[in-house]
């Protein structure tokens, strides 16, 4: 007779949504790390026009040149402050899925002790059985000699 866990369909499903809630997180931590790189990227980009518009100013710069940075440096702060909160939302989606992921694993875990426990009790039962049944034997021969 071998170990049958009572419990093991159930398990399997805390497996399933463990796996799907892994699959989650990977891909709103990999949405999150696009969002904050093309941030970044338009922050880098950002200060780097704003140092060349120091620049040109001490140099000295045409007045449309000075209006085209002007112009550009408000794109980019608009296209900035919509990032920043796709950045947000991709961060709290991020952290929602880890949660998530955090509580399906404690879950599964559970389940997989309650398992570990009740094989260790089948493996005790097992072993208490067989020492009954040596025994019985052992009684029979005795008596059958």
């Amino acid at each position: 007779m071998s170990f049958q866990y009572t419990l093991q369909k159930i398990l399997e499903l805390k497996q399933s949504q463990k796996n799907e809630f892994e699959a989650a997180y990977k891909e709103a931590t990999d949405q999150f790390e696009k969002v904050a790189t093309e941030l970044y990227h338009l922050l880098k980009k950002k200060e780097d026009l704003e140092d060349m518009a120091r620049n040109q100013l001490q140099q000295g710069t045409s007045i449309k040149a000075i209006q085209f940075q002007e112009t550009t440096l408000s794109q980019l702060e608009k296209e900035i402050l919509v990032l920043q909160q796709q950045t947000q939302e991709a961060r709290l989606k991020m952290m929602n899925s880890q949660e998530q992921l955090m509580s399906a694993t404690v879950e599964m875990k559970k389940y997989e002790k309650m398992k570990q426990r009740e094989h260790e009790q089948y493996k005790e039962e097992s072993k208490r059985i067989e020492l009954l049944e040596m025994n019985e034997l052992s009684i029979q021969a005795y008596a059958n000699r």
